[in-house]
């Protein structure tokens, strides 16, 4: 546990799994707590983080995460490269999704 001037940061380590842990107050053992997620763009990754925790605490399986919005900037990026390189509208979503998924009159 570290003191900066923005808070507490703590690193929890629990069954293995590491939590880093940020309160603005100093922490009081036995207290309550509870997970503050403001709405902006990284809402999805605290809130797994929060989830992840909080089963962690609970002695159930951690699961995955899954950013879906790194998967579509992926994909992006590999259509602009593949459009930079001459591919056609329809051969660029056969490649990223697979061919039975592109109608035939699309």
């Amino acid at each position: 546990m570290r003191r900066p001037v923005d808070g507490w940061h703590a690193l929890l380590r629990i069954a293995a799994v590491d939590h880093r842990v940020w309160c603005k107050e100093t922490p009081v053992l036995g207290g309550s707590y509870a997970a503050e997620l403001p709405f902006h763009g990284d809402i999805e990754v605290r809130a797994y983080a929060a989830r992840r925790l909080w089963r962690s605490m609970d002695a159930r399986q951690v699961l995955p995460f899954i950013n879906y919005r790194n998967d579509r900037l992926r994909a992006a990026i590999r259509a602009l490269e593949a459009h930079g390189a001459g591919a056609s509208y329809r051969v660029i979503p056969e490649v990223l999704s697979g061919k039975n998924r592109v109608p035939d009159r699309a």
